[in-house]
């Protein structure tokens, strides 16, 4: 059975983000797929109703398969063999909506640095919630003035000087991405589902976190680590653009799970 390795990328990068990674596993013969979320490169903006089941719809049609929907849940129907979920940020929210859409065709994540604002509300975990809210408010509150909000995320996630060195095309893509963002945010800040629904009978995990990343992704991180009896990996030296930054420990990660299935399977034949 063949199985495709799904890199979702997190805000404001695009599939791009994933380039580093996603050669290296090609180069080894792995199948790699990183599509661009709506609003991001060739696929289409998201509507003014922007939800997480729209954009899992559009991922479900990228993987070759066809969206349904059922007393409000996405499901897929077809067949593609089965999926490596690797996601970054904001893509592991949207990830773990993915995973239970495809069901038993996820046979691995791999979560990097994940961001999900439902399960710190839920979990109780105030500073860490608090810290995604005044991020939230920041944003909506520049955001009439697109540069100076694109300014603000970029330095918030990557860290203060991160939009200064960066380049004027990288500067423009980010600006240009702000009524994306917006729609992103306001739904990751909407959702309501818990954590047992995301966790439920999870294939084996992966979750990699920054040494040196912000409170939101490190409380998600291990409340997740917990639900879905997953492997923890803290990346020495990293912040939260783990896939740009260090993308050699994304490919280890996945390599080693894919190396730790063979095994699981050669076992059980």
């Amino acid at each position: 059975m063949t199985e495709t390795i799904v890199l979702l990328h997190g805000g404001a990068t695009g599939s791009s983000s994933w380039n580093p990674v996603a050669r290296s596993l090609a180069a080894s013969g792995a199948s790699v797929f990183a599509p661009d979320m709506l609003g991001y490169g060739a696929s289409p903006a998201p509507t003014g109703s922007y939800a997480i089941a729209e954009e899992v719809a559009h991922l479900i049609r990228g993987l070759g398969l066809q969206p349904r929907s059922c007393n409000g849940m996405i499901y897929a129907v077809g067949f593609g063999g089965t999926f490596h979920l690797v996601t970054h940020s904001l893509g592991s929210l949207i990830g773990l909506h993915l995973r239970r859409a495809l069901g038993a065709r996820v046979a691995r994540m791999t979560l990097v640095d994940p961001v999900l604002v439902s399960v710190l509300r839920e979990y109780g975990e105030d500073d860490a919630y608090a810290e995604m809210e005044e991020q939230y408010q920041r944003f909506m509150s520049l955001s009439a003035d697109h540069e100076a909000a694109a300014h603000f995320f970029v330095d918030h996630w990557s860290g203060a000087g991160a939009w200064a060195s960066m380049g004027s095309r990288g500067r423009a893509m980010v600006t240009s991405l702000v009524p994306t963002l917006r729609l992103e945010m306001t739904a990751a800040q909407s959702d309501r589902a818990k954590l047992a629904w995301l966790a439920e009978s999870p294939p084996p995990t992966t979750i990699l976190v920054g040494e040196r990343t912000l409170l939101a992704p490190r409380a998600a991180a291990r409340l997740l680590g917990a639900a879905l009896r997953a492997t923890t990996v803290v990346v020495p030296g990293a912040a939260h653009m783990i896939p740009i930054t260090h993308p050699e420990a994304v490919v280890d990660a996945v390599r080693r799970d894919g190396v730790a299935r063979s095994r699981s399977e050669g076992a059980r034949a």
